[in-house]
């Protein structure tokens, strides 16, 4: 008897918690952009649409279990080359967006190699993207961490990314991804302190601010809250050999990699002295100069 499958996996996204390595704890949406989607159900001669999931310019994924989802093909043959930009997003803020461009196995190139008696590996059509701490992250208590804003030459700035290096040896201690109104948390680690206990001495550590080499557009309140956030390429995942886990472990899927565009502040870093065991934060803005 033959089997004939009445669904066929386009991608599948498994977000990780990038400060745990584990699979993200808490919910998160997970959606397929579509162009002008809230344009579609918007009442005629009405202003915007009541509910708010139609104001979202994405098509949500199937849900598969905490902090997985699914993009099935449909009937409609798919293009050769055809990509996706896959968005991920968290409204209680607890993980920062992120929008990712990736290219897709195609229906039919997914119905050739089961017609050769083959397949292609569902590890070859999967994303794990880390996600990094947002504003309302809950951190385990004696973490070590920084709380902060980077600002602009015109105030806050969007979508900024931050690391933390060790001032006495330039050793990295901890990275994080900013939010649309340029707020960050960082997670520190490795700082050499051993007992968390025992009152230590801050640590000094420069903070480094990236940001994209141009000026981004002004923000209107009324559209996408996350059209302004860089989207990152990813490349199509091989079929043969299949992907090992290092192939989905990247600096890029870990979030290591700023977007294409970003560069260093010309200001140069910022001298921090972080208390070991406690969140510290800074009520001054930490300055982004292209």
């Amino acid at each position: 008897m033959t089997t004939v499958p009445l669904h066929r996996l386009a991608l599948g996204v498994e977000t990780l918690d990038a400060v745990t390595g584990r699979a993200t704890g808490t919910p998160v949406r997970v959606g397929r952009e579509v162009p002008h989607r809230s344009d579609r159900h918007r009442p005629p001669g009405r202003g915007r649409p009541l509910d708010p999931l139609l104001q979202r310019a994405d098509a949500p994924l199937e849900p598969s279990g905490t902090g997985r989802h699914l993009l099935l093909h449909t009937l409609r043959r798919s293009t050769p080359g055809e990509s996706a930009v896959v968005r991920i997003d968290d409204p209680w803020r607890r993980y920062v967006p992120r929008r990712l461009e990736v290219p897709l196995w195609t229906r039919t190139e997914v119905e050739a190699a089961e017609a050769a008696g083959g397949h292609i590996p569902v590890r070859s059509r999967l994303l794990r993207p880390s996600l990094w701490p947002g504003s309302a992250y809950l951190l385990p208590s004696g973490a070590t961490g920084l709380r902060g804003i980077v600002h602009g030459a015109v105030g806050a700035l969007p979508w900024p990314r931050v690391e933390a290096h060790l001032d006495a040896t330039g050793a990295l201690v901890g990275r994080a991804h900013g939010d649309e109104r340029g707020e960050f948390l960082l997670v520190a680690s490795y700082l050499g302190v051993r007992d968390l206990n025992t009152p230590a001495p801050p640590v000094s550590v420069r903070i480094s601010v990236f940001g994209p080499g141009s000026a981004p557009e002004p923000a209107d309140p009324g559209k996408d809250p996350l059209a302004r956030l860089a989207v990152e390429r990813v490349p199509r995942t091989p079929d043969r050999p299949p992907p090992a886990d290092a192939a989905l472990d990247t600096p890029l899927m870990r979030g290591e990699t700023p977007p294409q565009g970003y560069r260093p502040s010309a200001s140069g870093g910022v001298l921090v002295h972080l208390p070991p065991g406690r969140v510290l934060s800074v009520p001054v803005p930490f300055p982004f100069r292209p």
